[in-house]
């Protein structure tokens, strides 16, 4: 599972240079996919409410035709829906690492289908080449305001049972992570720095916690992004509480500098680094649609505009992605802020000393 430091080198200068393309290379070496729109759960502040249980969701054809127009993937990102409901999950993912070389796979899930999660994750771990597979639990506060913000009453319970099924799994194969994933609005943040602290207590397997802002047009439009210095002083609590698990995990260094970056993004409310979409990161939609980032509109379809890599070089990508150069939007989103620093030499060693990630 561990990577050479030669190794390392020669990919960061391979994805720096594609970052630094003016047009796009082949395909994005870090992939979103909805791989379904079904979801079990009506939570308050899901941006994708819209495109839930929808009846025409793309098939186990479909994936192998978009796998045979992919390069290479670096990161693959699996969300839904409520992705462990796909039954076919581990042959899909299978297509991903065996076709186009993903070897760290990323599983947003919201914890209740424990047997579901198991046998799918048991799935993907037959593929020999894949490095890991990170499945982040999102758990946003304590029981009782979890399971509010969920709509469905044992829902922090069940998560805690699947974190237990998933932490035996993880005795036979260290390639199963465990991570909590929160997203933080004016609402939870009371509760993080407790669930917090309560999670690095009872899962014993789990190695890390990420705070994500609230960001879309999400289900409860009441519901507002948190206190910026409230949201940093929480984070930081949070950082101190795992620090004796952050020690060598992979990312682990890239989270000051992550954090950093969403501040100085949400003060100036514009591109404080220079977004990547569209040539680093895409998204494959539960139907089809594609996206240079999950907030800005879909520029095609698989189904009905000829495959993915007609939509990807096409005109109104082509457009969006200017309109993303001209910084036109921008967002805290870590999928695709992280690329956007990291594989940029110059923004990388700004954000490094300007962070002051050694020592965080």
């Amino acid at each position: 599972m561990s990577t050479s430091w030669p190794s390392r080198v020669a990919r960061h200068l391979r994805l720096s240079r594609k970052a630094d393309a003016d047009t796009p290379i082949g395909s994005p070496p870090f992939l979103i996919v909805f791989i379904n729109s079904v979801c079990n759960l009506a939570c308050e502040h899901c941006f994708y409410w819209k495109s839930l249980n929808r009846p025409d969701d793309l098939e186990y054809a479909d994936f192998d035709r978009l796998t045979s127009e992919l390069g290479q993937i670096e990161n693959l990102n699996i969300s839904g829906g409520e992705p462990f409901l796909r039954p076919d999950f581990a042959e899909i993912v299978g297509l991903f690492v065996r076709r186009n070389g993903a070897r760290s796979v990323y599983v947003p899930t919201n914890g209740w289908f424990t047997d579901k999660t198991v046998a799918a994750v048991e799935g993907v771990l037959g593929e020999s080449t894949l490095d890991r597979i990170v499945i982040e639990l999102s758990l946003d506060g304590l029981p009782d305001r979890h399971d509010r913000f969920r709509g469905r009453d044992g829902s922090f319970a069940k998560a805690m049972e699947t974190h237990d099924a998933l932490e035996k799994l993880q005795r036979v194969d260290p390639r199963v992570r465990i991570h909590a994933i929160t997203t933080v609005t004016s609402d939870n943040l009371p509760d993080v720095v407790p669930l917090t602290e309560y999670l690095h207590r009872r899962c014993g397997a789990m190695e890390h916690h990420n705070l994500a802002i609230i960001r879309g047009d999400r289900l409860n439009p009441s519901l507002t992004g948190p206190d910026r210095t409230a949201y940093d002083v929480a984070w930081r609590k949070l950082r101190a509480v795992w620090s004796d698990r952050e020690t060598g995990r992979f990312g682990g260094v890239v989270d000051p500098m992550l954090h950093h970056a969403k501040l100085r993004t949400l003060d100036a409310r514009t591109q404080v680094v220079p977004c990547t979409a569209g040539r680093m990161t895409g998204v494959v939609h539960a139907n089809g649609d594609i996206g240079l980032c999950e907030t800005l509109p879909t520029v095609g379809n698989i189904r009905k505009d000829g495959g993915f890599r007609n939509v990807w070089h096409g005109e109104a990508a082509r457009a969006q992605r200017a309109s993303i150069a001209r910084k036109d939007c921008w967002c805290t989103n870590e999928v695709f802020l992280w690329p956007s620093f990291t594989f940029s030499p110059k923004h990388l060693a700004a954000t490094f000393i300007a962070s002051r990630a050694w020592s965080v």
